[in-house]
């Protein structure tokens, strides 16, 4: 771990901050005693989502096959939305 002072941290903050950036810790010193610690984020995996329309294509086909019922993708997409 690297160990910056709150003067340096003051006046050369984008060298601390590129340490920061480079995933070093860095340690800030105020009178040889540790005040604080800067840490880059943990990284964390995305979150998967499923799809609201998974069946989308399949009901829009199925709608088409239907004489009566001439739908456009729009047209279906405005009739979910309505609905949540």
């Amino acid at each position: 771990m690297k160990t910056a002072t709150v003067r340096q941290i003051r006046n050369a903050f984008p060298s601390v901050l590129c340490l920061i950036r480079n995933g070093e810790s860095v340690a800030i010193t105020s009178r040889r005693k540790v005040v604080a610690t800067l840490t880059p984020p943990v990284m964390q995996k995305p979150v998967r989502r499923s799809r609201l329309w998974a069946d989308l294509d399949a009901r829009l086909a199925e709608l088409q096959q239907q004489p009566m019922l001439a739908v456009s993708g729009a047209d279906l997409l405005a009739q979910d939305r309505d609905r949540y």
